[in-house]
């Protein structure tokens, strides 16, 4: 099956707008558009109505004028909002519809409509409510009511809150530098400072803060991995999603739906689970900041008076010196004052013209053969290497460990370790290596702890799934 291109969806000129000299303009109007359709009925307002509004947004805005691809020049705001409406409408945002009444409407295409509420929602910069997101997640299992259609009303809303959680503990990931970067760049001292305490009050962003708290996903984890399982394990429940399944993303072949069915459970369980990994990286990355944050306050505060603070005072002037001109580059020729500063000296190496005495090594002799009676045997040599590389095959190393794990794999993404063979002191010595070695980000696969007890053969232990990591 053909992936859906983008554009064969959207115009080829969609985004020419936003490229174009006016693009603040545009998007401006663009925004405008959406806020007035918000009161109606539908995506479709009276031409007039909007034309009224950007009026009003060009009359705020500077007298300048604005040059079309049709080299017409709109001087006053009415010709301004017709002509960005042309645009739009030539670069498929909008379309114009007669009513039954003969008054032209302006409708918003539905995908422009998608678009838009993208733009808002990077504009808005508005933090995911995780709390709100789990809770629903963990509401729709509890719900006895809708397990009468699991696939619709539960696994599939339960999918897409998690895919939507995830991106938002992602998106928390990368912004984390950005959070710092805003408290301290281009700020004094004092600034960075009485901002840095607001910063820690908060522990850095609100959505931060709100995981670590209110919004600790580890609440409500055990009991939505335990929901799941149960829907995996419940013959009943399981059957009635394969048939939703089936109905919603007509897929015909009952053997692939349950395969796939029995995926996207198993990869919410793991989303889960590797929950713990992702906010350790969050705290890696809060901390590095955070100290990065407290390393350029102490720059800016060293004591003048000391050699450290000295350096610190040349190296602001020089930086000052180099910024006041805005197309000087690195390369290009400086004021000699500033270039003196600093001296690079050529560096020098000994050899036989140098000052220094090259100290005379001593004369060295021949070494006398060794006897040919000493040693072992070609055959004795061959033996013992035998022996060794037997060893070396029944080590538990990690290499060995990981070519075992890979054997048991094979096709599948997870096991449990219950259901690897356990008949002798040996195999469950290699089952403590593999969940050892699993817990470590350079071996091929991962671990993760249940709370089910097990015995096998006498032997007990907790059990633990193996679980292919992605490369």
């Amino acid at each position: 099956m053909n992936e859906i291109n983008l554009f064969s969806i959207l115009p080829q000129e969609f985004f020419k707008p936003l490229t174009s000299k006016y693009k603040s303009n545009y998007i401006d109007c663009i925004l405008i558009l959406y806020r007035t359709y918000r009161t109606e009925l539908s995506f479709g307002v009276d031409k007039d109505v909007i034309v009224s509004e950007l009026e009003n947004y060009f009359d705020n805005e500077s007298n300048s004028e604005m040059v079309f691809d049709d080299e017409e020049i709109a001087k006053d705001s009415r010709d301004k909002a017709n002509g960005v409406l042309r645009i739009l409408k030539s670069c498929g945002w909008i379309e114009e519809e007669q009513s039954n009444d003969y008054r032209i409407k302006i409708n918003l295409f539905d995908y422009a409509v998608t678009i838009i509420e993208s733009f808002n929602k990077i504009i808005k910069n508005e933090e995911m409510e995780y709390q709100s997101l789990v809770s629903q997640i963990h509401a729709t299992l509890l719900n006895r009511d809708s397990y009468s259609k699991p696939y619709e009303y539960i696994i599939k809303r339960v999918f897409e809150n998690t895919e939507e959680l995830m991106v938002g503990l992602k998106k928390l990931n990368t912004n984390i530098k950005k959070y710092i970067d805003d408290i301290t760049n281009d700020k004094t001292a004092n600034q960075i400072i009485e901002e840095f305490f607001v910063y820690h009050k908060e522990i850095g962003s609100k959505a931060y803060h709100r995981i670590k708290t209110s919004d600790n996903i580890s609440y409500f984890r055990t009991s939505i991995i335990d929901n799941l399982y149960n829907i995996l394990h419940d013959t009943n429940i399981f059957g009635r999603a394969v048939a939703g399944y089936m109905e919603v993303e007509q897929v015909e072949d009952k053997f692939k739906a349950e395969e796939n069915l029995q995926e996207i459970i198993l990869n919410i369980i793991s989303a889960f689970r590797r929950y713990d990994d992702i906010i350790e990286e969050v705290d890696y990355k809060h901390s590095k900041y955070m100290s990065s944050a407290i390393a350029r306050a102490k720059f800016l505060l060293t004591n003048s008076n000391n050699d450290e603070g000295k350096i610190s005072k040349i190296l602001s002037f020089l930086s000052d010196e180099f910024n006041k001109d805005e197309t000087l580059n690195l390369y290009d020729e400086s004021d000699d004052i500033l270039i003196n500063v600093f001296n690079i000296f050529p560096q020098n190496f000994i050899d036989s013209d140098s000052l220094y005495v090259v100290p005379i090594t001593k004369k060295m002799s021949l070494p006398q053969e060794l006897d040919s009676s000493l040693g072992i045997t070609d055959e004795d040599r061959e033996f013992i290497k035998t022996a060794l590389k037997e060893k070396t095959k029944s080590r538990f190393s990690r290499k060995n460990i990981n070519a075992y794990v890979e054997n048991i794999l094979k096709d599948k993404n997870i096991v449990l370790a219950s259901s690897l063979p356990i008949e002798t002191k040996r195999d469950l010595i290699r089952i403590i290596f593999i969940n050892l070695y699993g817990k470590d980000k350079k071996s091929k696969y991962r671990t993760k702890s249940t709370e089910f007890a097990i015995e096998v053969n006498n032997y007990k232990f907790y059990d633990f799934e193996i679980e292919r990591r992605e490369q």
